[in-house]
């Protein structure tokens, strides 16, 4: 029997009966028939699904949080911002997924294809029931994939609410099967030949298991396992900001994640004052019903979650760290009050082990040398965040064995970045493009016949009327020369107009050729004259404004094919190379 209890009371909320064979059966013959339809699609086809999952999860929003809240007890404001994220992921795949598919040109005879695997088995984890589904599916949908869902166990209410999201969001038929089953028959899922793959999140034992069955039948996997991940904070940090972030860090999802912040590594001279800092903050945690908008930290999601972090706890004080405040569990429900240790070595279990719930260990160092050597000293490599002057950064993040290092931030996953961890965190990389080519095949295909040369002559080319003045004529781009990978043109601008703030998710530079411009970049201003060149990062806000008595006009190139262009003074975006909008910004009312 699979069950649905919630945390936050010990009350049982619904029940299911497993599987049987032949529903698992009909479940992976029906993947493979729709996703061998499905991959034969346009990346403009799969963009479209994308965006109407994305909008039915927002659509849905309210009563999706309320299952998360009810079925594993995260805090309802943190379940809403979990669906939303899934939204935002869904949007980005549908707005990239035409230039990460693109073939890449690499000699005149040679390029890069790329294709969709076959049908994934996501074997998913019950803290972020929807987010860590999405962040594998939408990507996994716009590479042309198919999944089979075997979701945590305590979470099947989640599981069939994802399945009717994607029928209301007009997936085909099957695409995407979830199987409620139990445990041991996963191993039959990953022998299936219908499966061609294998993505896991959840703890390292399990990783292990699934890697190996996975490998015996030479199926790629992808796995995203446990952490201890530092949080570490060196003397000329800004100690305040340190201490509220530490508490995000630590406490988000009731220390629930794989990248909580779980050690907090603190410079000897500094670390009475931050310990005091982060216990103010601690104070300020609401413990209560998820439900309640007040509360800031839930139960933990099952009862032997909060006798093993106990024990953790006991085991810890005993040899010899200091218990600052909390310690002990809270009823009913499965709740454990908010725990500080301070004085945590090498050895206890509060450093060696990954402790998943609202249990923070203070570890002190004599400096940053030995900041790094504790941080480095796991099992573990997922996530770490560093607190220090922007200066001494760059040096110390190279020393930090981690698949992602954030500076004065905390670790989150974003769908722009590759999230994925080294060492005992597993291996493969979920989101951005590096996430959505691992259940691909990347074919090497060699032609006698060279890439088409083309001439682009101003006359010839089209020129987009933006509006208020100002003009644009793109010249080489995705639509006339599917080998280049740059786009380029010209913008002009009559006296006193401007473009918009907007960014792109390419870096630019723009060439003043004529005329004077006020570049506005990130909310700095800067003056340029023709013949003055400037750069913008990928996702920096920007815009150019005319500030001459003549026109102005600025040559750019853009660093990829596929550029989303986002306008951030109105919230619209748009595929920027698409047939219909190719060197234009969309207005307000799209």
């Amino acid at each position: 029997m699979i069950a649905s209890i919630n945390p936050a009371t010990g009350e049982q909320l619904a029940a299911f009966e497993p599987y049987d064979e032949d529903r698992v059966d009909r479940l992976l013959s029906a993947a493979l028939l729709a996703q061998s339809n499905w991959r034969s699609t346009s990346a403009d086809e799969r963009a479209e699904l994308l965006q109407s999952i994305a909008d039915t999860l927002r659509a849905r929003q309210d009563g999706l949080a309320h299952l998360i809240s009810s079925e594993m007890g995260k805090p309802i404001a943190e379940a809403e911002a979990e669906i939303e994220k899934c939204a935002i992921t869904c949007e980005y795949y549908a707005a990239n997924a035409a230039g990460f598919l693109a073939a890449e040109q690499v000699t005149a005879q040679g390029r890069i294809e790329v294709e969709p695997l076959g049908v994934v088995l996501a074997v998913m984890p019950w803290n972020f029931p929807f987010w860590q589904f999405f962040r594998f599916a939408a990507p996994a949908l716009a590479a042309g994939n198919g999944a089979i869902l075997k979701h945590a166990n305590t979470v099947p209410q989640s599981a069939l609410a994802i399945e009717s999201v994607l029928a209301d969001a007009g997936m085909p038929s099957g695409l995407i099967g979830v199987a409620l089953v139990e445990t041991e028959q996963v191993a039959g899922l990953i022998t299936d030949h219908r499966i061609a793959a294998v993505t896991f999140t959840g703890s390292t034992e399990v990783g292990r298991i699934i890697a190996t069955q996975a490998g015996q039948a030479l199926k790629k996997q992808v796995l995203e396992l446990g952490g201890s991940d530092p949080f570490i904070v060196l003397a000329d940090a800004d100690l305040e900001a340190a201490a509220r972030a530490a508490v995000k860090a630590r406490f988000l999802n009731t220390g629930q994640s794989c990248v909580n912040a779980k050690r907090l590594i603190v410079e000897e001279s500094v670390a009475d004052e931050f310990v005091d800092l982060f216990t103010v903050e601690i104070e300020k945690l609401v413990v209560g019903d998820p439900l309640r908008r007040e509360t800031t930290l839930g139960p933990l999601a099952r009862d032997g979650l909060r006798d093993t972090l106990h024990d953790q706890v006991r085991r810890t004080v005993k040899a010899g760290a200091t218990l600052v405040c909390g310690g002990s569990p809270a009823g009913p429900g499965f709740f454990y009050l908010p725990t500080v240790l301070d004085h945590v070595r090498p050895g206890m279990a509060a450093f060696d082990e990954e402790t998943f719930g609202p249990v923070a260990a203070v570890v002190r160092a004599r400096d940053a040398d030995e900041a790094i050597q504790l941080a480095n000293r796991t099992e573990f490599g997922l996530g770490a965040s560093l607190w220090t002057s922007p200066e001494r950064s760059a040096d110390l993040v190279r020393r930090i064995e981690a698949g992602a290092v954030f500076v004065n931030a905390i670790v989150a996953s974003d769908p722009r970045l590759p999230f994925g961890g080294i060492k005992q965190s597993g291996y493969g990389r979920e989101l951005g493009a590096y996430g959505m080519r691992e259940f691909m095949n990347v074919k090497t295909v060699w032609s006698p016949q060279p890439a088409p040369r083309l001439v682009i002559r101003p006359d010839e080319t089209e020129v987009f009327d933006r509006g208020s003045g100002v003009r644009t004529v793109p010249y080489v781009g995705a639509w006339n020369c599917d080998a280049n990978r740059i786009t380029t043109g010209t913008t002009t601008f009559a006296v006193g107009t401007e473009i918009p703030m907007h960014s792109h998710n390419v870096e630019e530079s723009v060439l003043v050729f004529a005329g004077q411009a006020t570049a506005v970049i990130d909310g700095e201003r800067v003056d340029l004259e023709a013949g003055d060149a400037t750069w913008v990062p990928a996702g920096v806000p920007h815009q150019f404004i005319n500030r001459g008595r003549d026109e102005l006009v600025i040559y750019w190139v853009y660093g990829g094919r596929a550029v989303t262009r986002t306008m951030t003074a109105t919230g619209v975006t748009v595929q920027h190379l698409s047939a219909a909008d190719r060197g234009a910004v969309a207005g307000a009312d799209k």
